[in-house]
């Protein structure tokens, strides 16, 4: 299904910063999904390994106007090229015997700010229910809305990473005992647009390039809060295509106008349309007037509703039979 020049675009995913209603239904699984592993919190960071600043592609620097985090800014944008870095939280549960289910966090800040740094809470809260956790850092695009060629090449870079991330981390399972086949994203504002970006085109579009030449960047669903896939008027890439084997989707939005970016409920409901005609799934949920993303950590307000979605994609009741 190819969506109009206003409709969609996978660039304007990754900028606009907006979120699909429709209550989720509850399967046999949905009183397991409430308590013990992933679930609840259940060990603490003494039950943990970490892997910080695990270098996991490596760039050239856009006209010297790119870096990863605010914190290495003035050192990166002084590089030719630029490498960048995840941290991973490995939980006691998991061993080379008992792979455990990924959850890959990504930052927001318009793809101009933001860092890893800035979800480390909420990585901690799924290793402490038995995930895996990683939160990555991407190419970050100096003054990316002054032009739609900047804006453009801001979202690809960031795409293109976040891909390579997913592909990193599937290629490297071994070492953080990651189930390849239960990776779910969370993103938040620009990083929401990068959840829905990989979880509505994996590996299609052609201009990505791949650190993993055969691993696919594809994942089982996908959290987005402070995006919808309508309209940044800088981007236009018309012929993306949706259908049904994308990621399925749980999208949180502001029930009014988000304040941060403009986007309404009604553009909201719009997205949850486009991607619901596809074959696909798209669950949206409203969030606060005043709020232009949530926190989706575990034991948040929203984890009610994260769980059963869970656990249907990622399968973890046969994980706990």
């Amino acid at each position: 299904m190819n969506l109009s020049s206003r409709s969609l675009s996978i660039l304007s995913l990754v900028i606009l910063c907006s979120s699909c209603n429709k209550e989720e239904n509850s399967s046999q699984d949905f009183a397991t999904a409430h308590s013990g592993l992933y679930a609840v919190p259940l060990f603490s960071e003494t039950e943990f390994t970490f892997y910080e600043d695990v270098t996991y592609s490596t760039r050239p620097n856009f006209l010297g106007i790119q870096f990863t985090d605010p914190i290495n800014r003035i050192t990166e944008l002084q590089q030719s090229e630029i490498e960048m870095q995840m941290d991973v939280v490995v939980p006691t549960n998991a061993a080379f015997n008992a792979r455990q289910p990924l959850m890959v966090l990504i930052h927001g800040g318009s793809l101009k700010g933001g860092s890893k740094r800035d979800l480390i809470n909420a990585t901690l809260s799924y290793a402490s229910a038995g995930y895996v956790s990683a939160t990555i850092n991407y190419r970050l695009t100096t003054d990316n809305d002054l032009s739609e060629t900047l804006r453009t090449t801001a979202s690809y870079h960031a795409l293109e990473d976040v891909q390579n991330a997913i592909r990193f981390l599937k290629v490297n399972a071994d070492l953080f005992y990651i189930d390849i086949n239960r990776i779910a994203l969370i993103g938040v504002s620009a990083g929401g647009g990068l959840s829905l970006g990989i979880a509505l085109s994996a590996d299609e579009i052609e201009e990505l390039s791949s650190d993993f030449p055969g691993t696919s960047a594809g994942v089982q669903c996908a959290f987005c809060t402070g995006i919808t896939l309508l309209s940044d008027s800088l981007v236009d890439l018309s012929d993306l295509t949706l259908d049904a084997g994308d990621a399925p989707l749980m999208m949180f939005h502001n029930s009014v106008v988000d304040p941060a970016n403009g986007g309404t409920w009604e553009d909201a409901l719009e997205t949850q349309v486009l991607i619901e005609n596809s074959g696909n799934e798209c669950i949206l949920i409203p969030q606060p007037p005043n709020t232009h993303t949530v926190s989706l950590h575990v034991g948040s307000p929203y984890w009610q509703q994260m769980k059963p979605f869970l656990w249907r994609h990622l399968r973890l009741h046969e994980l706990r039979e």
